[in-house]
């Protein structure tokens, strides 16, 4: 069965979905925006995402912020989570033949754990140039 692409959640709606404010959420929204822009999704089965991090609050927060705004789903199984480690985040997408890994960097780690106001913590995320909170990497 074939679905026609629904709207991506807005940020508010993903916070409710989440059910907090948080920099992670926010910066696997920010990506996921990025990734929907870069590459253009047809359908909601487009993008498969490996998340690489760490597998514990906070740092897969950003899982919840990514599957909001791609439509990549754990449900749909067309985004998964691998162990990693919490200094080297890295988001892998493919998308038909093409593949994309973004690393995500020191400066948006550095936001999302030095956080001591976490709506602030966010908001910097959301107003930070994507190239400041990932590298694309080969």
């Amino acid at each position: 069965m074939k679905f026609k692409k629904p709207k991506i959640l807005s940020y508010q709606q993903t916070i409710r979905f989440h059910g907090h404010v948080g920099p992670f959420l926010a910066l696997g929204y920010r990506l996921g925006e990025y990734l929907n822009a870069k590459l253009r999704p047809k359908g909601i089965m487009d993008f498969k995402i490996t998340v690489k991090t760490r597998t514990e609050k906070p740092f897969t927060c950003i899982i919840d912020g990514l599957q909001c705004s791609t439509f990549a789903t754990m449900g749909k199984r067309n985004i998964v989570v691998k162990k990693g480690n919490a200094k080297d985040i890295r988001v892998m997408i493919e998308k038909g033949s093409r593949r994309y890994t973004y690393r995500i960097t020191k400066k948006a780690l550095d936001i999302c754990l030095g956080a001591e106001d976490l709506k602030k913590a966010s908001q910097r995320i959301l107003k930070s140039p994507d190239r400041t909170l990932w590298r694309a990497i080969q």
